[in-house]
């Protein structure tokens, strides 16, 4: 099944998606347990593989798919709760393990905005490929890329350390930040939306 919406169905995927998401989360406040959290890795991989691509190389659409992720969920859960699955785990070395993660993480940021500017700081100007955010002038480019990656080195900074419970805090204070940056003159509006689409 295509990804697409459906206005006459209030439910359709992603909508649907958040509603069972937001009923999880619920329950899991009522009764105490953690959140659900992203896996930002096995998430980018997943749907990167779901998607329908043109000649081109470009991304069309996506598979809708939910069989994979309750399949991938299932599995986890059966590592975590049977010693069989993490017996069989513990035979995989760890530099193949260590080399499988580096692998993803690295497909993984293919395609990220973020990660394709990073890489334009260092790129000369002349020979890069063109992007959508070619227009804004490289020094704007250059500040607004070094501002996004502090802002993730903080947060990883904070994930890490004993006050980590609050990494949602930074999250919720980057619109303050982006509205400091278009106020402040730091970054034009119009460049903004270029870069922040």
């Amino acid at each position: 099944m295509k990804k697409g919406r459906d206005t006459d169905n209030l439910l359709d995927g992603t909508h649907g998606d958040m509603f069972v998401l937001s009923l999880l989360t619920a329950l899991t406040s009522v009764v105490g347990l953690p959140w659900m959290a992203g896996a930002t890795t096995r998430s980018a991989a997943h749907v990167r593989s779901l998607s329908i691509l043109d000649s081109k190389g470009e991304i069309t659409g996506t598979l809708e798919n939910r069989v994979s992720g309750a399949a991938i969920h299932a599995m986890i859960g059966a590592c975590a709760l049977f010693s069989f699955p993490r017996m069989l785990l513990s035979q995989v070395p760890l530099p193949v393990l260590s080399g499988v993660f580096l692998y993803l993480g690295m497909t993984s940021l293919q395609g990220l905005e973020l990660w394709e500017r990073a890489k334009g700081l260092f790129q000369d100007t002349d020979v890069a490929p063109r992007k959508r955010w070619s227009d804004v002038p490289r020094a704007v480019t250059s500040v607004f890329t070094l501002v996004q990656m502090s802002c993730v080195g903080a947060m990883m900074a904070v994930t890490q350390s004993s006050a980590g419970v609050l990494s949602p805090l930074i999250v919720a204070l980057l619109p303050l930040l982006r509205f400091g940056l278009i106020k402040s003159k730091v970054v034009k509006r119009n460049y903004m939306e270029k870069l922040d689409d």
